[in-house]
């Protein structure tokens, strides 16, 4: 049953009035959640019966000051019995006896399946065009941000040999595991380590445990798949371990398993938490974990419209699409999109301008590996179907292809190259230069004749304006998940950012004040 905020003021409350800076975070939130959020908001989360909860509008705002400050369940708990702020930030009196770590994980648990998070997040949108933030100096902007996991890698014998335990976790607990144990060939399965031990210098061991390790867990697999009616968190189970079984191996013809080179495509990384991913921020950062993709709008680009989560691997702009949809559906038409190189998906840029939206996104330059000309040396026609070479030899191509948005490859022949003076400065492929046509070539030639021009620079300058935005997600609860998987991480970056928008909104209004109270007017306090 839901409980009630306790709004009644004592002699004790008064105290802390004025105590409190009006600027500081704590006021700000208090005011924020004072005028905005309700029991009623969170009825669907309780039953009507039974005994009384903590008022969910606490814990909800208890979760955006962790996000804030970093603080455990733990720490928040001891925090809201005796910080004075903390309290005055909840709208709890002082006399408060605090909020217990397992009520905040209970309340947390119900709102992860939920859309109450998202629509306070709509609500913070509609509240930054209320107190108008949406001005002539409305700034959309869309960029990504690396989300560390909370789970640690493992590397391969760790994943099959925990995948096993696992799936016999399961199977104990459907009165399963009796039968499916002898079929296995190791016994140690029970024990409560992380991996055998062996000799992990010795590579003969190595192999031989990959072997038994991988032949287990398949058996364990086929075993379970001849039962009839498997529970829904089983078949997940033997799924997972399935493909963690075979994605870094290869089975010969004559039966062995040995570990193959390189990284399999979308390679899950650990089992505890199966949707964790590798990925590149940078060519230089590697993470493990999420990644977050953001637009941002409003005043000088402050605040978030829309959020997506994916997997660390997926690539910068491939939620683009999505992203411009969920803005719109938060109520923010987007007339002009900001982005970095990674967002020059012409397909979509060309699809969005024919609703109405203009983009500023920069084209990446052409470049040659192996450090010799690069595309742009090459005179491409698109009107004659021409491609000439920095030495004058020229090739055709079929430009009804290029018209079609369709990619053409241009290759010179080997002869040609290979008796070419220039070569050594164009290719090292004894098979001659090739140069691939874009679908989108004629946009991308004409927007990098736009990138040198000084009007290009100076609108593209205001692009940065996202990174203090992301700055701020990531120091206040946006770096580092704190669950596991895609549905509980989207969720905290959700939080993150109604947090975000809260302290925007807030500072607008404290700047309006200011002017109103300098004029003799009457100032709203509240949003």
């Amino acid at each position: 049953m839901i409980g009630k905020a306790d709004k009644q003021m004592s002699f004790s409350d008064y105290w802390l009035l004025g105590k409190i800076s009006e600027v500081s975070y704590y006021h700000r939130l208090r005011t924020w959640v004072f005028n905005n959020l309700n029991e009623e908001m969170f009825q669907p989360l309780f039953s009507y019966y039974g005994r009384e909860s903590i008022s969910p509008v606490y814990t909800f705002t208890a979760m955006l000051i962790q996000f804030e400050k970093g603080y455990s369940d733990r720490e928040m708990e001891e925090e809201s019995r005796f910080d004075d702020r903390i309290k005055y930030a909840l709208t709890a009196p002082r006399d408060f006896d605090g909020i217990d770590a397992v009520t905040l994980c209970d309340h947390r648990k119900r709102l992860f399946n939920s859309e109450i998070g998202k629509e306070i997040f709509i609500k913070t949108i509609s509240q930054a065009k209320e107190v108008g933030l949406f001005n002539k100096d409305n700034l959309h902007i869309i960029d990504s941000f690396m989300i560390w996991g909370s789970c640690a890698r493992q590397d391969t014998y760790t994943m099959i040999y925990q995948g096993i335990k696992m799936v016999l976790r399961f199977m104990k607990f459907y009165e399963m595991e009796d039968a499916s144990k002898k079929i296995l060939k190791r016994t140690d399965y029970e024990e409560n380590i992380k991996k055998p031990k062996i000799a992990w210098e010795n590579e003969k061991e190595k192999a031989k445990l990959l072997e038994e390790l991988v032949k287990d867990a398949l058996l364990l697999v086929e075993n379970i798949k001849t039962k009839k009616d498997i529970k829904d968190d089983l078949k997940k189970a033997i799924e997972l371990l399935e493909r963690i079984a075979l994605q870094d191996v290869e089975i010969t013809n004559d039966g062995h398993v040995k570990m193959i080179k390189g990284t399999a495509k979308d390679r899950i990384i650990s089992v505890v938490d199966d949707e964790m991913r590798h990925g590149r921020k940078t060519s230089s950062k590697l993470s493990d974990g999420y990644k977050a993709e953001i637009i941002t709008g409003g005043e000088k680009g402050s605040v978030v419209v829309g959020i997506e989560v994916d997997g660390a691997n997926i690539a910068d702009g491939e939620h683009m699409s999505d992203l411009i949809e969920q803005s719109r559906r938060n109520g923010v038409d987007i007339d002009k999109l900001y982005g970095d190189c990674a967002y020059s998906d012409f397909e979509e840029i060309e699809k969005r301008k024919e609703e109405g939206t203009d983009f500023c996104i920069r084209v990446p330059e052409a470049t040659n590996p192996s450090g010799g000309f690069s595309k742009e040396e090459f005179k491409i026609d698109l009107e004659k179907g021409t491609v000439e070479c920095p030495n004058g030899h020229i090739k055709q191509f079929d430009t009804e292809k290029t018209q079609k948005h369709e990619q053409v490859t241009v290759k010179f022949r080997a002869e040609e190259c290979n008796d070419c003076p220039l070569k050594d400065q164009c290719t090292k492929s004894k098979k001659g230069r090739t140069i691939n046509i874009h679908p989108y070539e004629k946009e991308i030639q004409e927007q990098r004749e736009y990138q040198k021009t000084d009007e290009f620079k100076e609108d593209y300058a205001k692009r940065p304006n996202v990174e203090r935005n992301i700055s701020e997600l990531t120091r206040h609860g946006g770096r580092k998940g704190r669950y596991r998987g895609k549905l509980k991480i989207r969720w905290q970056m959700i939080m993150v950012a109604i947090n975000n928008n809260i302290k925007v909104i807030m500072k607008h209004i404290s700047k309006i004040c200011n002017r109103q109270i300098k004029k003799g007017e009457v100032c709203p306090k509240t949003a």
